[in-house]
């Protein structure tokens, strides 16, 4: 019942049927609570609830979310996105693929250029401050120093793999 509600959910997230929610609270929210309320941040919230890695965003931190957007899951294979919707354990790699420990603001990021960040999933994250913008992982900061009560979220435009 579970994995079937999960993938209804994030089958309405990919194709763009969910109700827009409000903008991301203040920095007295956790980055679980301020992941809620962001918009176009559907699929990687409800894959977190499913998947009860919630606590994970909700401790004591600090850390930092290298949050993708609805969007980038869409450009997901079929078979990413069915194991995201029916596997628990992936998606737990998943998240912690996109997370780092620390309060990395995006000025903190830019002093790393050329270097990696190790990630709770432990695989490294290349920082590369490009002509185009900040990047992580090859993904490129969108919307940066999103402040929570347990460190920063950074909008990605790509799913990072979940590789070591």
């Amino acid at each position: 019942m579970k994995v079937r509600l999960f993938a209804a959910g994030a089958l309405a997230a990919l194709i763009g049927l969910t109700a827009p929610r409000s903008g991301p609270a203040a920095d007295t929210s956790s980055i679980y609570e301020t992941l809620k309320l962001m918009q176009n941040h559907t699929v990687l919230f409800v894959a977190t609830t499913e998947a009860k890695e919630a606590e994970t965003l909700k401790g004591d931190g600090p850390h930092t979310l290298f949050a993708p957007t609805d969007a980038a899951f869409k450009r997901l294979d079929d078979a990413t996105i069915k194991k995201i919707a029916t596997d628990k354990d992936t998606v737990k790699q998943l998240l912690r693929s996109h997370l780092v420990s620390g309060k990395r603001m995006a000025a903190d990021l830019k002093k790393l250029d050329g270097m990696d960040l190790r990630t709770l999933r432990g695989n490294a994250l290349k920082v590369e401050d490009a002509k185009d913008g900040l990047r992580v992982g090859g993904a490129k900061l969108v919307d940066a120093d999103i402040r929570c009560s347990n460190g920063v979220i950074h909008v990605i435009d790509t799913v990072l793999p979940v590789t070591k």
